[in-house]
């Protein structure tokens, strides 16, 4: 099935399963995207969870798993979504799919679905390793929940921004770089702050809030005081609104569908 085949189908829906599908299989094909991105990830997922074996240490299985959330959000979802947008821009797929029928929010969502779901498997790989690797459930398990599709939603507009200053697919290596190094690090140390003093300052940091929503967790103070007295939760909780909205508000204002010269 090639992207043309998906715009011959009849309704809406069909069209974007058929996009959607059709973009899965793209993804696999590429072996530097399966590679970068599926095998890569998983790799690094089940090698931390070996290498941070808790022991019972609620600190050490948040920096596990929030290694392996940033890991998945980032090179499994933030880096492939961003590649396969501009990747269709610049051979001008995108704007010709705009005449199948889909709206444009459609198109985009069956485009970026395949990378979702990719990020979404490997999390499922991850929390079987760590069952396996004898990791204790959360004490708490919300917040992780909230990291999850928190981080999901973070990183796709993440893509759709960082597609707009992205020239060429070959481009989309080094601009995405910055945001996936940011995950990484700030998350852990997110992670492993405690909650007082000027830690939750962190929570200015795009994908800080996923390491300590992970923090929170494990270690069940989600519900206890934190800064300014408030709930623990509420500081990653707004940051998961806020950057979302901060990159989806680019992306509306300036995405583009014209390839970029």
């Amino acid at each position: 099935m090639t992207i043309a085949m998906a715009a011959a189908t009849t309704t809406p829906t069909s069209r974007a399963l058929a996009l959607a599908i059709t973009e899965t299989r793209l993804i696999l094909r590429n072996k530097t995207v399966a590679v970068s991105s599926v095998l890569l990830p998983v790799a690094l997922g089940v090698f931390w969870s070996f290498q941070f074996e808790s022991g019972g240490d609620p600190a050490r299985q948040a920096v596990s798993i929030t290694l392996q959330l940033a890991v998945a959000m980032t090179m499994g979802l933030y880096l492939t979504a961003t590649q396969t947008l501009v990747t269709r821009r610049h051979t001008r797929v995108l704007k010709r799919m705009r005449t199948s029928g889909l709206s444009d929010r459609g198109l985009l969502a069956a485009t970026l679905a395949p990378s979702v779901v990719l990020a979404l498997f490997q999390l499922a790989v991850f929390a079987v390793v760590n069952v396996v690797t004898g990791t204790p459930l959360p004490s708490d398990p919300l917040p992780l929940v909230l990291a999850v599709f928190g981080g999901l939603t973070l990183v796709v507009a993440a893509a759709l921004a960082t597609s707009v200053v992205t020239p060429s697919p070959e481009r989309a290596q080094i601009t995405t770089l910055p945001l996936m190094f940011v995950m990484l690090g700030v998350g852990v140390v997110a992670a492993i702050a405690p909650a007082d003093g000027w830690w939750p300052a962190l929570m200015v940091v795009p994908g800080a809030a996923v390491g300590d929503l992970t923090q929170l967790a494990l270690t069940g103070g989600a519900w206890t005081a934190g800064a300014a007295g408030l709930p623990a939760i509420l500081p990653p909780l707004a940051a998961l609104v806020v950057w979302p909205a901060v990159f989806g508000t680019f992306a509306a204002r300036r995405f583009r569908w014209d390839p970029r010269h």
